[in-house]
Order: structure tokens, then C-alpha cells, then sequence
């Protein structure tokens, strides 16, 4: 998974990520994509979709804030056409995080509630997708 440059400075774009997956060279060896890493390094999320094409194993779905996905200003029609363009059938998973696990809210830098609840971030991803996707 390409991080972005605040997380990492490994791998922080489908290009560099594509690179490693040939220097590895093995068949079960694949790339998860995440929305909120893509929004920050990506020039266009949909062509590094296209760029990972049949190597994408999994796929993260959430805002640019890493709230819920739709309630943010990602583009997602490219991103699903995209995803359709390369023949994904692999899950779409929302990936979020709220302040309520500290740990992980300190590694991840989450300082503030994103959405009113993660049930809001569950359901209303949910619908927003379903929508996109149907």
C-alpha cells in the first residue's frame, strides 16, 4: 500500500509501488490502493488505478479527510470507472478511524472526530457506495 509522504517515505505513489511488485516478481504479489493516500500524492486517482491494473488485490474507500467516502471532495465517478476499467471484483473497504482507539489515533494523527459517529462513517459509506458501485 502506497502511504503517503507525512506516513512514509518508502512508497508513496502507484508508480514506485508497481516498481517494487516487478522487482519482487512473484504472482501473489499485489497492490492495495486507499483513497485518502491517493487524494494527497496521486496527480489522478482513476490513472493509478489504471497503472496498477490486474495487480490491485484490495481496494480502501474513505474521504479525503479519511472520513466518510462522498462526504468529501474526492471524485469518485473516475475512480469506479477506473476500478470497472481494470476488471477489479476484489472488496471496497471503507477505512476510517475516530478518536475513540488511542493508539491508533496518535500513530495515524487523528486529533479530531471526522464524522458524528462511526456509525454515520459505516452506514452513509455504505449507502454512498452501493450507490457508485450498483
Amino acid at each position: 500500500e502506497p502511504l503517503n509522504r507525512y506516513e512514509t517515505d518508502f512508497i508513496n505513489t502507484a508508480e514506485q509501488v508497481m516498481q517494487l511488485v516487478r522487482d519482487v516478481n512473484h504472482d501473489h504479489t499485489g497492490v492495495l490502493l486507499d483513497t485518502y493516500h491517493m487524494n494527497i500524492e496521486e496527480k489522478n486517482s482513476a490513472n493509478a488505478i489504471r497503472h496498477v491494473g490486474d495487480r490491485l488485490f484490495h481496494f480502501h474507500a474513505c474521504g479525503c479527510d479519511r472520513g466518510t467516502p462522498g462526504n468529501d471532495h474526492i471524485e469518485w465517478d473516475p475512480i469506479v470507472a477506473a476500478l470497472r476499467e481494470v476488471k477489479y471484483d476484489g472488496s471496497v473497504v471503507i477505512e476510517s478511524f475516530t478518536t475513540d482507539v488511542k493508539v491508533i489515533a496518535k500513530a495515524a494523527s487523528i486529533w479530531r472526530q471526522f464524522e458524528p459517529s462511526r456509525e454515520d462513517i459505516a452506514i452513509k459509506g455504505l449507502q454512498f457506495l452501493r450507490s457508485k458501485f450498483k
